[in-house]
């Protein structure tokens, strides 16, 4: 068998010499408008991905949606013993037409297109991981590969919960295929994610004959924004960010319904239950006597990702098995959710940002850095390896 650093460094070179490849094969991925409202393009996607792992000899099985788009997840065989659960999206934010208006292009060395890095690339690296791998005839550190490629990670409202916790049963490891930081950081922990709509419900009534009959929810809703900023950075790691507004009709009406949805960032799942506690104290504090307030949380929030003493094994071992590679690596805190937020919720070490190094993300301008695609991959299969004998106590 190999060791660690002849493994990785034959991942590597076995990568760098299928670039052309690889960027061929994420034009086509990017050709895919996979918006998470567009099910044609997800399901595309879907069929993408499984035709590709098929080639590989894998299983691949499609988790058909009837609203949404398609699921897969792919199984590799091994002969050990660890099982190491691999988490991807195809979904992307952009709009249909997207992938015709930009396509993928390079400009030294960096590519440029929608979903290079968030994350259709990244998704790229783990297959060609896993084709190394294979061809090597590396299988004896794990018994499954799982490959889970979900369509709804944009988005707030989730179908995939129940395929994630299926796939999570019996992993000794996760690793979430984010890209890296824009300076190569890995991603170790990261923030919980709420959001929350407040809605005041008043009184219409005409602005200029009988104001004094309506109950502006609008002046009442903007009274409550600014009450609870004071709540932002109240426990630390807690921000906030009122984002969305609307309320009224006509500037000559009273308005009688006004709405506004909040962005919740946190540290600890504590925090989250702890902010709303406050912000419902705070609400008793009204500026319009008679607008009632409801607050509600959307379901589907996403809770922290939160080190521990298995997680940072893994943070450990990546740092070893870069060193190997020629590299180093640090690991992070940030405030974006992923769906390593799940594997984590399940108990499961998990580490993220273990795709290319890329940036730019939901804009325009993301890119994928071309020269980081070899030695990440080769990361991320160090790590595939290494899960199935790290002991987690």
């Amino acid at each position: 068998m190999l060791n660690m650093q002849s493994l990785v460094l034959a991942i590597e070179e076995y990568t760098r010499q299928r670039l052309p490849r690889y960027i061929g094969e994420l034009s086509e991925m990017c050709s895919i408008d996979s918006y998470s409202y567009h099910k044609p393009g997800l399901d595309e996607m879907a069929s993408w991905l499984a035709m590709r792992m098929r080639s590989l000899g894998v299983d691949a099985t499609i988790i058909e949606r009837e609203a949404w788009g398609n699921d897969i997840l792919s199984v590799v065989q091994g002969e050990g013993e660890g099982n190491v659960l691999l988490v991807g999206h195809t979904d992307t934010v952009y709009p249909v037409g997207t992938a015709a208006e930009r396509p993928v292009r390079v400009e030294g060395d960096r590519l440029y297109g929608p979903g290079v890095s968030d994350m259709k690339g990244c998704i790229l690296s783990a297959i060609y991981a896993i084709e190394a791998m294979l061809a090597l005839g590396y299988r004896s550190s794990f018994r499954e590969i799982r490959l889970l490629c979900v369509s709804d990670e944009e988005i707030t409202t989730r179908h995939c919960l129940d395929v994630m916790e299926h796939a999570s049963v019996g992993s000794h490891g996760a690793l979430i295929l984010e890209a890296a930081r824009d300076n190569g950081d890995i991603v170790s922990a990261r923030k919980g994610n709420a959001r929350y709509t407040l809605s005041a419900h008043g009184r219409s009534a005409h602005a200029g004959v009988e104001p004094e009959k309506g109950r502006n929810a609008i002046l009442e809703l903007a009274h409550q924004v600014l009450q609870f900023q004071s709540l932002n950075g109240w426990r630390e790691g807690v921000t906030i960010n009122p984002g969305f507004f609307t309320g009224g009709t006509m500037p000559n009406v009273v308005p009688d319904l006004a709405q506004a949805q909040f962005d919740i960032r946190y540290l600890h799942p504590q925090d989250r239950i702890d902010t709303e506690m406050q912000w419902r104290k705070i609400m008793q504090h009204q500026r319009v006597p008679g607008v009632e307030l409801t607050l509600e949380v959307e379901p589907d929030y996403k809770g922290p990702i939160v080190s521990t003493a298995e997680s940072l094994k893994l943070v450990h071992t990546a740092q070893d098995i870069a060193g190997l590679l020629g590299f180093s690596v640090n690991h992070v805190l940030t405030g974006g959710s992923s769906d390593g937020t799940y594997t984590s919720f399940f108990d499961i070490p998990t580490l993220d940002g273990l795709g290319p190094i890329g940036g730019l993300d939901h804009s325009p301008n993301e890119y994928l850095v071309v020269s980081s695609v070899a030695p990440r991959t080769a990361l991320l299969g160090g790590l595939i390896a290494a899960i199935g004998t790290l002991s987690f106590a």
